[in-house]
């Protein structure tokens, strides 16, 4: 695992831009304390910070060919590397070292336009071809791996976090205008959605994406390689117990291939279905070698600890739980903002970084459940498409039951049992009205941008993510529920979930790999019909029923039917109560004036109090926002830290 940034084509001696390419280095140390290393050339430059798992003491990159036509940078773990050096190998393709790194490096001089269709696993890497005259730059099926692209027309520049780049240097700085449209949407979603970032000009490299720079031409020329298609021996399936056994030997096969590594391994353990299972195969494959982590809050409605601890029983294996009060873990958000290089408002993020922070007191390495709700239907939200589909032949019916529940008040706070039936019932009347299509994007978000456009000063068109989300639906292939979970794999999880987990982990060192974003696994999850996912009609809702049926056949059904808790922390009643005197201080009227992203006129003085005692979720997203905006626009980190820490 590391970190990459690079300039291409930038018209400057190689000592100008070895010193821009090392300055955006060394905002990436977080993502690779064992190593570094640059490369400069007047076509490229590259750099790399090392998180060391494979191939230890080699491996070391910028990686060059043997005669130095090649030269490659990445970020990532390649998991069937063994595999394919095997079959290069019988090919008479020599290796030097045991790292993954140079069987990327080997498989692009073998096959270079193809590479991708050969890795399993998360990747974002640079190739600098010298004799082809071209940079690729390529991000892994399920941007499970970051890569920001600043492309000023000319010179372009690339790095794993926006941090990265210099905001001011010619002829990028034009680029860097703040996206209000994106800001905007940030408050909706809690992420900035599609492949925007909240700066106009610079954009992530799609999943399962090359670009290619053609050094003499100038031209750029994007390539999707890989597209979701649910898997045909998925779709055949005709029992519960075909399903489980399919579903089993693939994620077995996954977690294995994922155990790959020179350092030891941990697993995040929540209790939940999905955590369970990897921690339970991973330990079936290295029994004695696993740890479980997990941590837990005072609060019980958000305290998942006691059935991690029963998980671990039942495997019999060793967990170390760490406990966390209120104070303790509200001490901990400066550092869990300041993770995070773009506005990030999920509020599960502080949980994640504790997580990870507990983790890497001992373990470089740490394996996760995150994908199995997208690939397996497990979040409430896909019940939509159950109910969509016996009004499909009346759709006047079904937009008009959808209107009615739209009037049902709206409060959302999660920690009040009872607002539960609101927010379900609002979901479920977006879910009822409009196209399929209309009715994906709408999911897609915390609060509709109608909602949220009264706490932004500017925004233009912020209504283009809708009709992005609605294309990609278009373009997917299969059933209304398919297309659903290709589209959040394709996006969703990419800019929420594992953005999250990616930065939150980084930011302790430690690599957290998903064994369920293994390509196969996934094609055949999204492929299989839905009485084995969502459920059959007979069986009351829960998600995710072949997985859960795992479950329960190895720790039984109380574990496995318990409700989903979710991984979070209670933003809102911090909000509320101790977070008031941080959230005067960020909606500060003259502090969002000089920002003029937020309105002053709906959050400052405190106007905040108004949305906290309405929607708390969405001024938690406004408050990620104004706290991002003061530590890269403003003052910076520290001055964020400040402010939070005499808040507290």
């Amino acid at each position: 695992m590391c970190g990459i940034v690079g300039l291409v084509a930038f018209d400057a001696s190689l000592e100008r831009a070895r010193s821009i390419v090392t300055a955006m280095n060394e905002h990436i140390q977080h993502r690779g304390p064992d190593g570094e290393g640059l490369t400069a050339h007047p076509d490229a430059t590259l750099a790399m910070k090392r998180l060391a798992i494979v191939d230890v003491v080699h491996g070391h990159q910028p990686m060059a060919n043997d005669d130095e036509s090649v030269v490659l940078v990445y970020n990532g773990e390649i998991y069937n590397a063994p595999e394919l050096r095997k079959r290069l190998e019988r090919k008479g393709v020599r290796f030097r070292t045991r790292s993954d790194t140079e069987v990327i490096l080997r498989l692009y001089e073998q096959d270079p336009d193809d590479v991708e269709r050969h890795l399993v696993g998360m990747w974002a890497f640079a190739v600098h071809d010298r004799k082809r005259r071209r940079v690729i730059l390529s991000r892994d099926r399920f941007g499970i791996k970051p890569l920001f692209v600043a492309d000023a027309g000319g010179p372009l520049a690339f790095a794993s976090e926006l941090r990265c780049f210099d905001r001011s240097l010619e002829p990028f700085a034009r680029l860097f205008t703040i996206d209000h449209d994106a800001a905007h949407a940030m408050v909706s979603w809690s992420y900035v959605p599609e492949a925007a970032s909240i700066y106009k000009g610079v954009r992530r490299l799609p999943p399962a994406s090359r670009l290619t720079i053609d050094l003499d031409t100038g031209v750029r020329t994007p390539h999707t390689y890989w597209t979701l298609e649910p898997s045909a021996d998925a779709q055949r399936v005709r029992s519960l117990d075909e399903a489980c056994e399919g579903t089993e030997a693939l994620l077995r096969r996954a977690v294995k291939e994922h155990l790959e590594s020179d350092v030891p391994v941990a697993t995040f353990l929540s209790g939940g279905i999905d955590s369970s299972l990897v921690t339970a195969y991973a330990n079936d494959v290295a029994p004695g070698t696993i740890k479980a982590y997990s941590i837990g809050f005072s609060e019980a409605q958000f305290d998942e600890s006691p059935f991690a601890r029963q998980t671990a029983d039942v495997l019999g294996l060793p967990i170390n739980i760490q406990m966390f009060d209120e104070a303790t873990a509200r001490a901990r958000l400066p550092d869990a903002l300041l993770a995070y290089d773009e506005p990030f408002g999920d509020s599960s993020s502080l949980a994640t970084y504790l997580l990870s922070s507990h983790v890497a007191h001992d373990y470089k390495v740490a394996l996760g459940g995150d994908g199995g709700d997208e690939i397996f239907a497990g979040y409430k939200k896909y019940l939509v498409v159950k109910l969509r589909s016996p009004l499909a032949s009346a759709p006047r019916l079904r937009d008009a039951i959808g209107q009615a529940l739209g009037r049902v008040p709206v409060y959302y706070d999660r920690t009040r049992k009872w607002t539960e039936l609101l927010r379900t019932t609002r979901r479920l009347s977006r879910g009822l009205s409009g196209s399929d299509a209309h009715v994906y994007a709408q999911l897609t978000q915390v609060a509709p941008l109608a909602r949220t456009a009264a706490l932004m000063r500017v925004a233009a068109d912020p209504q283009r993510f809708e009709r992005e989300a609605q294309a990609r639906f278009e373009r997917a292939h299969g059933t209304e529920l398919q297309r659903t979970l290709a589209c959040d794999l394709g996006s969703t999880l990419c800019n929420d979930m594992l953005v999250k987990v990616d930065r939150a982990s980084m930011a302790c060192h430690l690599e957290a790999r998903v064994p369920f974003l293994d390509h196969r696994v996934a094609e055949y999850g999204v492929g299989l019909p839905w009485a084995y996912t969502l459920g059959d009609s007979a069986r009351r809702w829960s998600g995710k029923r072949v997985l859960r049926t795992l479950h329960e056949r190895r720790f039984g059904a109380a574990l496995a039917n318990r409700k989903k808790q979710g991984f979070g922390v209670p933003v809102e009643k911090w909000l509320r109560g101790p977070f008031d005197g941080a959230c005067q201080r960020l909606f500060d009227r003259g502090r969002l004036e000089r920002y003029g992203i937020l309105s002053s006129a709906e959050l400052g003085d405190g106007g905040f109090r108004k949305w906290i005692g309405v929607d708390p979720m969405i001024v938690w997203h406004a408050f990620a926002l104004a706290a991002w905006c003061e530590a890269n626009l403003g003052d910076g980190p520290g001055a964020l830290r400040d402010l939070l820490e005499s808040s507290g």
